[in-house]
């Protein structure tokens, strides 16, 4: 009697980033084809985790380490395991995804195709920015094509739906902010005009939850990552899409989204700041190491959350804490000692009220403004949304510990954002933040990855 082996699902990566989603979907069990992106410091980080799963699956985790380490360099790697290189080449296509390239970027998807011995791609991850003009105001960009320069990015979803349309995925899963439900554009609700442009698409896709359904209950159809074993409030829209026809073989597939949703954990079980981040090792401000900075503390506790992150990792990456001047650190402090003696998180106008010495020296309109400027991040609560603004400043990411009273490094981020410890983020620590703050979390996106696995094990088998 013949194996009942599980047949192999891959997916492609539009505008991965760091490669947050293609990350939970490979979780999930799925296989990487591709990752598009056009940043390069992005780019080197989907490289150095593409050479994780190399290794790995080739019993190899100490060669990782040592990369890490600086030990050895992955150029070394590569030399000693071609077949490797290979792999990483093929799936990691860094390219700007406009009229120009978007041949090259088919003609590289399909070569990753053969190369992984696959006629098909079952599932296209990831969104492209979704501002208005680049959705549905078409006319807009036919009457500024000689108004200066043209910005590509009110281009990328129509390339996005001509790669759709290319390779003819089963299955999508479209990211993008909560907004979207809400969002207009002369009149005309863009998210209707999204679901109008899929359906015309030929296969047609149909998009779930249908627009009918988000009408009825809008707040129901955004995911938020705390309600899915990520330490943090993050909410995001996310629309699957899957392929004229595909409900013939599972009828069920259509209930893909309840399903998912019944997945979410009660709210007596969120994963906290301290269930995260409290066995990382203390750092004062400017101390710290961009790569590998040490192995885990022997003696700390840890939670099993924590546990899960430390998986296969030789210790602490990416933990290097910034160096702040004095007069924010006094701030900090009062903000930590506020909620330390009252209980209530401070704002800004708590700050200039008590503490007016203290006040940043921006013009009033802005302290008005920005009255949750400065934000410590409680122990006992899962973390704020995490977001690419950590590149610039660490303000609204106070680490809760006021003897370390800095903001959080990119680690400290990173395990907020479900990110395992052996997920190394390449080039500068700003960098590093960008790419954090703007992935989709693992862990919501393998919730997300499971549910679709099911319904395609059920289509193929």
């Amino acid at each position: 009697m013949k194996p009942n082996l599980k047949p192999n699902f891959f997916t492609v990566d539009l505008f991965a980033g760091c490669g947050g989603i293609s990350e939970g979907f490979h979780q999930a069990g799925f296989k990487t084809v591709a990752q598009i992106e056009m940043h390069p410091p992005a780019c080197e980080t989907l490289r150095t985790r593409q050479m994780f799963f190399e290794l790995k699956g080739m019993q190899k985790i100490s060669v990782y380490h040592k990369y890490l380490k600086e030990n050895i360099s992955r150029k070394e790697i590569f030399d000693k395991y071609p077949e490797i290189s290979d792999a990483v080449n093929f799936r990691v296509i860094e390219e700007t995804l406009s009229e120009k390239s978007l041949q090259s970027v088919i003609k590289k998807i399909r070569s990753s195709m053969e190369f992984h011995n696959t006629s098909s791609i079952q599932v296209f991850l990831g969104g492209p920015p979704c501002q208005p003009y680049s959705i549905i105001n078409r006319a807009w960009v036919q009457e500024n094509n000689n108004k200066g320069k043209k910005d590509e990015r009110n281009y990328l979803y129509t390339h996005y739906l001509e790669l759709l349309k290319e390779f003819q995925p089963d299955i999508f899963v479209y990211e993008n902010v909560p907004g979207l439900f809400s969002a207009t554009y002369g009149g005309e609700k863009i998210f209707k005009k999204l679901l109008d442009d899929f359906s015309r698409l030929s296969p047609s896709y149909e998009i779930i939850p249908p627009l009918d359904k988000v009408s009825e209950k809008p707040h129901d159809y955004i995911l938020n990552s705390v309600n899915f074993g990520v330490p943090q409030n993050r909410k995001r829209l996310i629309l699957i899409g899957f392929k004229e026809g595909l409900e013939e073989n599972n009828p069920g597939i259509v209930r893909m989204y309840e399903r998912l949703r019944n997945e979410r954990k009660p709210v007596n079980t969120q994963i906290t700041v301290r269930d995260a981040i409290s066995d990382l090792p203390e750092l004062k401000p400017n101390y710290g190491d961009n790569r590998f900075y040490s192995g885990y503390p022997e003696d700390a506790p840890f939670s099993p959350y924590q546990k899960k992150m430390r998986r296969n990792s030789p210790g602490v990456l990416n933990h290097f804490a910034r160096a702040h001047m004095q007069s924010d650190l006094d701030r900090y402090r009062f903000f930590i000692e506020h909620y330390q003696n009252t209980g209530k998180s401070a704002t800004l106008k708590d700050l200039l009220s008590e503490r007016s010495d203290l006040a940043p020296q921006h013009n009033e309109e802005n302290n008005n403004k920005f009255v949750d400027r400065f934000k410590v991040q409680w122990w006992e609560k899962p973390a704020s949304t995490v977001t690419a603004h950590l590149s610039k400043d660490g303000h609204y990411f106070i680490h809760p510990d006021i003897e370390q009273c800095r903001s959080f490094t990119v680690r400290e981020a990173a395990r907020c954002q479900s990110f395992p410890d052996n997920f190394f983020f390449e080039g500068p620590r700003t960098e590093q933040f960008r790419q954090v703050g703007n992935a989709v979390p693992p862990l919501l996106a393998k919730a997300i990855g499971k549910s679709v696995m099911h319904e395609l094990e059920k289509i193929y088998s």
